[in-house]
């Protein structure tokens, strides 16, 4: 330092020094005590929302309705794979006028109607009904102990005013805009339906089955 900067009162010598390891440590440690904390936090917050998003979705459910995410990997494997034959059953009856039968959309290769000779679980035989405007596709189970499942489309009432399409998971519209009420539901007792058409399913021992919930006009 030379002379006229030790003279000069505006200028002070600052000493900087390495931490000791000691220290480096306990910086090291706030640091990552820091970061798990905000991790912590956000996670909580991520666990809060789909908790909150569950129960708002749940909230709407009647007695008689569930949601999918509550039952099995075979239940929801079955469940996605209705809700595709759905579409596919929906198309066909826009470009050919009436439903498709079961063994047009096996020859289709349309799950569950094909059969799947890798599947080790419960085979399905499936039959097509229809009561008026409602058209039911019921799957019956090979084993007791599996549950049955129903496919339910209703084309609306001709002497009825048309009813307005919400975007749910209980109506679809076909090409020609006209309106459907589609739902799917589940049987416990597969062993126990009959195979007569289902007239009133949560009478009858049904349980509706949803991705999400039915929305808030249902």
């Amino acid at each position: 330092m030379t002379a006229d900067a030790a003279a000069s009162p505006g200028i002070r010598q600052v000493e900087i020094a390495a931490l000791s390891p000691r220290a480096e440590l306990r910086a090291v440690i706030r640091a990552a005590v820091v970061l798990l904390v905000a991790v912590g936090l956000y996670l909580a917050a991520q666990a809060r929302a789909a908790r909150d998003e569950g129960s708002a979705a749940g909230r709407n459910l009647l007695p008689y309705q569930t949601l999918i995410q509550g039952h099995t990997v075979v239940e929801q494997q079955m469940f996605r794979m209705l809700q595709v034959a759905l579409l596919e059953a929906q198309n066909l009856r826009s470009v050919s006028g009436s439903w498709p039968a079961v063994a047009a959309l096996a020859e289709l290769g349309i799950e569950p109607f094909v059969p799947d000779p890798t599947n080790r679980g419960a085979q399905y035989a499936w039959r097509m009904m229809r009561n008026g405007p409602t058209v039911n596709y019921l799957g019956l189970p090979d084993r007791a102990a599996a549950p049955a499942w129903l496919m339910i489309l209703q084309e609306p009432d001709p002497t009825m005013p048309a009813e307005p399409y919400q975007n749910d998971e209980e109506h679809a519209r076909l090409l020609d805009g006209t309106v459907l009420h589609v739902s799917i539901w589940r049987h416990a007792g597969g062993a126990q339906v009959t195979t007569a058409p289902v007239r009133l399913p949560q009478a009858e021992g049904w349980t509706q089955v949803f991705a999400i919930g039915p929305s808030m006009s249902h």
